[in-house]
């Protein structure tokens, strides 16, 4: 991965193929995992999809989609009547955002066997930067939740576990990515 600042204020984005493979799996999980909470499949509609009505009372069962649509309050009665009102637009803003930046990607069909993946660049201006930042944050914390990882003690504890380090050096990854990004973000 490697990012650099161009002239026009944007940020070009160079990831290996595998790295863009790999980025695109991920987003594709996370819109799969959002779609199956959602009540209504994503509108293309953005007025539709900006009128935020509609969700549970409850917040989901699935750690991750826990940690991606949290409770606003603490009281449980105040919160169920907000997350009823707002839930599926906050599901729709995500599924946007990913949809953008998994399209960003431009990724073919991989290459056959014995053939090289060229690496993949792409430009993130300052429109699309917040998009950015909400998914790969998004994968973040569905991949935190599904770990388990809470605080650095854990982070020790799953670096440490076989099982678990490939997936925690994915959320490392990911954290490099944001961190370089808002170092430094694009320009209007």
């Amino acid at each position: 991965m490697r990012l650099l600042p161009l002239p026009d204020g944007s940020l070009r984005l160079r990831l290996d193929f595998d790295e863009a493979h790999l980025l695109d799996q991920l987003i594709g999980q996370l819109i799969d995992l959002l779609r199956s909470h959602s009540s209504t499949a994503l509108d293309p509609d953005p007025l539709f999809a900006s009128l935020e009505v509609g969700g549970s009372e409850d917040p989901p069962e699935d750690p991750a989609l826990a940690r991606l649509l949290p409770d606003a309050y603490e009281a449980s009665d105040e919160a169920s009547q907000f997350r009823r009102v707002t839930e599926q637009g906050l599901i729709n803003r995500k599924l946007q955002d990913a949809v953008a930046v998994s399209g960003s990607l431009g990724l073919g069909p991989l290459p056959e066997s014995g053939g090289q993946a060229e690496a993949v660049e792409l430009d993130i201006t300052a429109a699309s930067f917040a998009s950015w930042v909400r998914t790969l944050t998004a994968l973040r914390l569905a991949i935190a939740a599904r770990l388990g990882l809470q605080s650095e003690d854990d982070h020790i504890r799953l670096v440490e576990d076989e099982e678990t380090r490939g997936t925690l050096l994915v959320y490392d990854w990911l954290a490099a990515i944001i961190d370089s990004m808002l170092r430094m973000e694009p320009s209007a």
